[in-house]
């Protein structure tokens, strides 16, 4: 072994000579270059070989391919000998390897992601072998044609056999048959147009596009997902004059196929947008039909275009229509969800149209909303249209109302409720918060927030009395969510009555289920924004920790944590030690040692410094 490996390193001999010559690295270098690469040889030399001795080694001399291509650029010199040298030894490491390990295949990309850079040529020959172990990926496939077609594009022949070989396998294979079916369109695109073969009869590019349609008719019996065939006929409006015919006959296939799928209506709808007319299409086909000419014989138009130039009010115009047809047709939800999303797309991205899409947007709201079929957010945004003009509240108040009937979700009733602030119509708002109330349980708090909120605005006798009547109700509910309203009627009495009101419903809540630290922190919060520190406060004060020490003192560090810092900075420090005592014969086993963790880190904040 250690014979074998003198004579590797005696045939590394010249580069050593190159470096030292070029100076390249000095000579300390050089040794510990010769010392690495005698322990890295020794690891891929023993019998039994790992993938990370392989690996080290290449990792390395990848790394001294680097450093040598930074000292060309800083030298101003040219060391290709050195750098191809290394580069071959790279490669005849990966070939080493992939022969005992050719199951992995990141090994595999690895190795053809270095010799796309260091030896393009071998590329081809390193993806063949790849897929005699790896072709049950498709896109292994996939990434070899694609590479035989970028690195030459003469090489088309094999790049097809390659993928009908794909296909043979994978005859499913959604990206096999796009990528064959865009690299035969590029190359249709590229073919000569003349009517110059066969008595002047077929041009070449017709015999290329043939092709292309064979692909198609051949994708068409295999897959079954409509996303696919959008795809192509989307590649198709790259070469608009050139497939008018097979984007016909992808048309034509999937409407027959997906007739009742929202997608295929809206990809038709946006392809009117982009000048794609379907009644061009079938002028052009109609014309086909009256010559007697096959059309499969007629691959091209001969015209100087089959797409007629139109203004964008009228794109939009036949964009809409569709949209129009596919909602009669398809009456989801789905479906008005994507012809809504288009106008409001439309509303704002056509600004020289303004007026014109707006009202486009304004009838699909009207529309979707006689549907019953419109989704909530489009409500939101027909009920900001109705807010903003000034006779519109009563409309936005009656049309949310319809709409409630058959969609009484929480957005919903957001919706309604925050039409009803607007009008400041109050009978309807507390008829809609009794109903609520009763039916929505939990779940209804944000309504209970709102109602609060406009309540509170308001300011007048009736709207306090609502309000008082409402936290009242708020604090009998046992739903846990409601604590953040107890919380709030604490604030209002302290701000809007009295501290001692506060205090006084406080010692009701704190003992009335469903129990909430949340509660006691909020009186502790209002109790140190008030400037009054005399006894009865502190005692006070010291209760609301002992609320918590009771009820959260099994499982809460934090608050017998609290309660020491309150009897240090305000009440008896002579406490403090008892307190630490409860704490942790009171808390649960697991949480003692946190307790005491943080306790030391708070004597060490509070510590004072010199």
């Amino acid at each position: 072994m250690g014979e074998f490996i003198a004579e590797l390193q005696e045939r590394l001999l010249p580069e050593y000579e190159q470096m030292k010559h070029y100076q390249v690295f000095t000579a300390d270098q050089i040794r510990e270059c010769v010392r690495k690469r005698e322990r890295l040889l020794l690891n891929i030399t023993k019998s039994k070989k790992s993938i990370a001795d392989y690996l080290d080694f290449i990792v390395y001399e990848t790394q001294m391919h680097m450093t040598i291509t930074e000292k060309e650029k800083i030298a101003g010199m040219k060391l290709r000998g050195l750098k191809s040298s290394i580069a071959t030894r790279i490669i005849r490491m990966y070939r080493e390897m992939l022969v005992k390990f050719a199951h992995e295949k990141r090994l595999w990309n690895n190795f053809i992601k270095f010799s796309k850079k260091s030896a393009p040529q071998e590329v081809a020959g390193i993806y063949e072998k790849m897929l005699s172990y790896h072709g049950d990926d498709p896109e292994s496939w996939t990434s070899a044609a694609l590479w035989l077609y970028e690195y030459n594009r003469l090489n088309i022949t094999r790049v097809e056999n390659l993928l009908l070989r794909g296909l043979q396998r994978h005859p499913a294979s959604e990206v096999i048959n796009k990528v064959f079916f865009d690299i035969l369109l590029k190359e249709a695109a590229q073919a000569d147009s003349k009517r110059n073969l066969d008595e002047n009869t077929v041009s070449e590019q017709e015999i290329k596009l043939e092709r292309v349609v064979s692909v198609y008719r051949n994708s068409l019996t295999n897959i079954t997902h409509l996303e696919y065939f959008l795809k192509l006929l989307e590649a198709c409006e790259d070469y608009p004059e050139m497939t008018v015919n097979l984007q016909h006959y992808i048309i034509e296939d999937i409407q027959t196929k997906f007739s009742r799928e929202p997608a295929l209506w809206d990809a038709l709808a946006k392809r009117e947008l982009r000048g794609f007319h379907l009644g061009d299409l079938q002028k052009h086909m109609e014309k086909i039909e009256a010559s007697g000419e096959p059309s499969e014989k007629k691959m091209r138009s001969d015209e100087n275009s089959v797409w007629q130039a139109r203004s964008k009010k009228r794109r939009i115009e036949l964009c809409v229509l569709v949209y129009k047809t596919a909602v009669q047709h398809v009456q989801t939800q789905e479906m008005w969800n994507l012809y809504l999303e288009a106008m409001l797309a439309l509303s704002r991205n056509h600004k020289t149209e303004r007026a014109y899409t707006q009202q486009c947007l304004g009838t699909a709201l009207q529309d979707g909303h006689k549907s019953k079929l419109m989704h909530s957010k489009h409500y939101a945004t027909l009920s900001m249209i109705l807010g903003s003009n000034e006779n519109g509240g009563d409309a936005c108040v009656r049309i949310l109302t319809e709409a409630l009937e058959h969609d009484p979700s929480m957005r919903m009733h957001e919706l309604l409720l925050a039409a009803l602030i607007r009008n400041d119509d109050e009978p309807t708002i507390h008829k809609l918060f009794s109903q609520v109330r009763r039916t929505m349980g939990a779940a209804g708090l944000p309504l209970w927030e709102s109602v609060i909120s406009y309540y509170r605005a308001r300011g007048d006798s009736q709207s306090r009395r609502q309000l008082n009547d409402i936290f009242m109700q708020a604090c009998k509910e046992t739903w846990p969510e409601f604590a953040a309203l107890r919380c709030s009627y604490l604030r209002y009495l302290w701000h809007e009555h009295s501290p001692t009101k506060s205090r006084d419903e406080y010692k009701k809540l704190a003992i009335q289920p469903p129990m909430s630290v949340q509660l006691h922190r909020e009186m502790i919060k209002l109790i140190e924004s008030s400037k009054l520190k005399d006894k009865p406060t502190i005692k006070f004060w010291r209760n609301c920790y002992e609320f918590m020490a009771t009820y959260f003192g099994k499982q809460d560090p934090t608050v017998w944590i609290d309660f020491i810092a309150f009897e240090r900075d305000h009440g008896d420090i002579k406490n403090i030690a008892l307190l630490s005592q409860r704490a942790s014969s009171k808390l649960d086993p697991e949480f003692v040692a946190i307790f005491e963790e943080k306790r030391a880190l708070a004597h060490i904040a509070a510590a004072p410094t010199s």
